[in-house]
């Protein structure tokens, strides 16, 4: 459990693990990949996805 001391302390804190989580580290469910790159190489592979997310 954390205690954070604000909303600004907890939203940094909260991205930090949030990007490593997606561009460190690897999952099994993803052939040992990290979400990052799954997403990437995915979305250019299924370009008509309706999940796809808009930038």
């Amino acid at each position: 459990m954390e205690q954070f001391d604000s909303v600004k302390e907890a939203q940094v804190v909260i991205e930090a693990w949030r990007d490593e989580y997606n561009s460190f580290r690897p999952h099994s469910a993803l052939g040992y990949q990290t979400p990052d790159p799954f997403a990437h190489c995915w979305h250019a592979t299924h370009p008509s996805d309706p999940l796809r997310e808009v930038v």
